[in-house]
């Protein structure tokens, strides 16, 4: 069955019903099942009935359920109703029977290969790097999903669920030699505090704050990755900025603009890769004539004297370097 395509705020909730399907929850007959209850996702989270038949497995049923009492909830036994369709329990307040549907009561675990897929896509990783994902690895909470290109290399993916009660098995893991020294390790969940040094040269993210939650459809802050990938074990990662220059692809993106700007000129691009380096140290607004300089670092004579020589032939510039001072250029944020 084909699934339509998920909303951010669809996969978000996803996200961490993907996560809570590795949570222990106690069944009607006393088998232990893994997975999320219907009352925890119908009407509690973006997610329809049919997205959750989509992308989740019924496991089981429930054994009690949270009965409203006063302003409280207390969990009851349930039990099978003679119509398939509903399950029934004591009311703890009047002692009578009632009813809750099937669906409410039903054990939802998320199909990881389903999900997994879908970050991979995001990520840009390539089919045939992607067998990890049908082969789990440390009781069903660790998968690599292969190797995508985050900044100028490409870098093995893992993504993690229950990172905090697997964390010794995962140190452990990722202390294997046989492992790539480095690596981006994603969690569904919460994160190593800032205090815990991560094993070797991997990098844990949040899954949840690498999407971009202020668009529609859904895609990865790849800039953030490779933020915290090139980040010290200890060190603070450098804060988001409303501009990001890709110096490989020589492309200039600011968050205010739906357009980005990819620089064809080499002095163009050395421009404002300077800008964007001096922006990193807040310095927003730059004399021309350092701006210059760093264009022609290597060329004292026959170089531009004015920004607009530097930028001849090229109608974009304009639209993304603001002068709002005589001699003065910055970025135009607004």
């Amino acid at each position: 069955m084909s699934s339509k395509p998920l909303s951010t705020l669809s996969l978000l909730d996803l996200i961490d019903l993907f996560e809570q399907s590795g949570q222990p929850i106690v069944g009607g007959d006393g088998q232990r099942l893994r997975g999320v209850p219907g009352w925890s996702i119908l009407g509690q989270t973006s997610l329809t009935a049919k997205q959750v038949e989509q992308w989740a497995d019924c496991v089981g049923y429930a054994g009690s359920y949270p009965a409203p009492l006063d302003d409280d909830r207390v969990h009851v036994d349930l039990m099978e109703d003679d119509q398939p369709d509903r399950y029934r329990y004591r009311c703890p307040e009047t002692f009578r029977w009632k009813f809750v549907s099937a669906a409410e009561v039903a054990v939802y675990s998320v199909r990881p290969a389903a999900i997994l897929n879908v970050v991979a896509d995001l990520l840009g990783i390539a089919q045939a790097l992607r067998k990890g994902i049908e082969a789990p690895l440390l009781d069903d909470s660790l998968w690599h999903l292969g190797k995508a290109r985050v900044g100028p290399a490409l870098t093995d993916i893992w993504i993690v669920r229950g990172l905090t009660q697997s964390i010794e098995q995962l140190f452990r893991h990722f202390s294997q030699t046989s492992l790539p020294e480095q690596g981006l390790i994603l969690s569904s969940g919460s994160v190593l505090p800032q205090f815990v040094r991560p094993p070797r040269s991997y990098r844990f993210a949040s899954l949840r704050d690498a999407i971009v939650d202020y668009v529609a459809t859904p895609c990865i802050d790849m800039d953030l990755l490779h933020r915290i990938l090139s980040a010290p074990p200890d060190g603070e990662i450098r804060p988001v900025l409303p501009v990001h220059f890709d110096e490989y692809t020589n492309t200039l993106t600011i968050r205010t603009k739906t357009k980005p700007w990819t620089i064809k000129g080499e002095r163009q691009a050395a421009a404002v890769r300077y800008m964007f380096e001096q922006a990193i140290n807040d310095r927003w607004l730059l004399p021309a004539a350092e701006i210059l300089g760093a264009a022609y670092a290597d060329k004292k004579t026959a170089r531009s004297q004015r920004m607009q020589n530097l930028f001849s032939g090229n109608t974009d510039w304009e639209d993304y370097i603001d002068n709002p001072e005589k001699g003065k250029y910055g970025f135009r944020r607004d």
